[in-house]
């Protein structure tokens, strides 16, 4: 306690001093120039802050919405690759024929169920 009672003692003894310092010297707005131009150097601090805040804030709206997406689908298209080239490769091992598409994989009974239905209502008519 007896800490912030000698610190505060002091700033109050400079405040005097600055004072009567003031008034020897016939500059009373001498003290009120020195906080303006310190008030000025921390507006432009917080422009600068504020301005590099935006552009970091674009900066990562530009590589969540648009890079990261193309990025994962450009990855999926080279996994979907390689999954294909070793269901090619891979042959004749699995059960049945299948079909694999640029849209997915569907089996060859459910192709040929779609024709077949297609066939049945253009004869319908």
């Amino acid at each position: 306690m007896t800490i912030l009672f000698i610190i505060s003692l002091a700033v109050l003894f400079g405040l005097l001093f600055y004072k009567a310092f003031e008034i020897k010297i016939k500059r009373i707005h001498f003290i009120a120039n020195i906080f303006e131009r310190g008030d000025g150097k921390i507006h432009t601090i917080l422009e600068r802050l504020v301005s590099r805040y935006n552009h970091l804030k674009k900066i990562v709206h530009i590589f969540i919405f648009e890079f990261l997406p193309s990025y994962l689908y450009e990855l999926l298209v080279k996994a979907k690759d390689y999954v294909s080239k070793r269901y090619y490769s891979a042959g004749n091992s699995f059960r049945g024929r299948r079909v694999l598409r640029n849209n997915g994989s569907i089996s060859f009974f459910l192709e040929r169920l779609s024709h077949e239905e297609s066939r049945v209502e253009e004869t319908k008519f």
